[in-house]
């Protein structure tokens, strides 16, 4: 297995809507709100043509590395509903199992998570996730056998939160010698969190993904008063392990730190890009397949973008699935 994903597991649900739809729900515009999956229930029973693609960080980046060949593994939870698997959960696994990814999901007794994405007039979206089973994962999930046979662990950095997964991840990747991968996820996770992702950097071989907001935010969290870039710099440098850490800027580019030394490449401007909501997981998807492959980090971070461009033109990560090598004839 090249790619072990621990993540959260959920459907986003995409509209394309040219009027004020999302208003008329009491969602407003560039705005995004968590709620209970019985409200999401109620949303979803307005909202037409709807279009739902596997979402969540990891799975993401799987997805985007899948598609480039890599094989790769997701654990996860999902939900149920009257005590079978739900809808939800059927099409997320569904979708795992197009682009070839071993999911290992447990059930919950509470519904698959869900985030509804409505696309509004003027370039706005409204997003509302109703997280429900996603982030319930036990350290105890996460099995020895199954992090060993990975050549590098993905992790998605919502899951900070849970320090006991947390753990285990870590230490299990160092125990094996496995690189860990992190996507910050959010400036609340690089804030309140940055003691952890600290420890993490010294501790294990790591490849660390965040953007412009995410890297200040915790750069200041751990040196106030540092430049930013001398802080990136500092963690890659003679540390006696692997460290490589990246910050994603969107159309502005890509940059990256490895031994001290910063690599930049230039971003991609998509004309009428159509959705952007999974545009950095898949670059991370795409990066770690480039990583795994010793492609140069120049031309990595390059490729990187050019996926993550491919990706604002679908909905979320709908991208296409790799093509299966026909089997022998029988």
């Amino acid at each position: 297995m090249d790619i072990l994903g621990i993540g959260n597991a959920l459907v986003d649900v995409f509209c394309f809507s040219d009027d004020e739809l999302a208003l008329s729900l009491g969602l407003h515009p560039n705005n995004t709100v968590h709620i209970r999956p019985e409200r999401m229930d109620e949303l979803l029973a307005f909202i037409p043509d709807q279009i739902p693609v596997s979402g969540g960080g990891a799975s993401n980046a799987l997805k985007a590395a899948a598609a480039l060949g890599a094989s790769c593994a997701f654990a996860g939870c999902t939900g149920s509903e009257d005590r079978e698997i739900d809808r939800w959960a059927r099409l997320f696994e569904r979708d795992m199992g197009a682009f070839g990814i071993e999911a290992r999901l447990e059930r919950r007794s509470i519904p698959t998570g869900r985030c509804l994405v409505l696309h509004m007039p003027g370039g706005m979206k409204s997003v509302a996730c109703a997280p429900g089973a996603a982030p319930t994962l036990r350290p105890e999930q996460i099995e020895t056998g199954l992090v060993s046979r990975a050549k590098i662990v993905h992790f998605d950095g919502q899951l900070l939160r849970n320090g006991e997964l947390t753990d285990r991840v870590a230490n299990l990747c160092k125990s094996f010698g496995i690189p860990l991968s992190i996507d910050i996820a959010s400036i609340h996770i690089a804030r309140n969190h940055a003691g952890t992702i600290d420890s993490i950097l010294r501790q294990n071989e790591c490849v660390l993904f965040m953007n412009e907001d995410e890297a200040h935010e915790f750069t200041m969290a751990m040196n106030p008063i540092g430049c930013e870039d001398e802080t990136l710099t500092e963690y890659t440098r003679g540390r006696g392990r692997k460290t490589c850490i990246v910050r994603k800027r969107g159309e502005a580019g890509a940059q990256a730190w490895l031994d001290g030394e910063r690599y930049e490449a230039a971003g991609i401007v998509v004309e009428r890009p159509l959705d952007d909501t999974a545009a950095g997981d898949c670059f991370a998807g795409a990066f770690l397949h480039s990583w795994l492959g010793g492609v140069p980090l120049g031309d990595n971070l390059k490729a990187a973008n050019r996926f993550a461009a491919k990706a604002l033109t679908v909905p979320g990560s709908a991208l296409e699935p790799p093509v299966r090598k026909a089997g022998p004839a029988l």
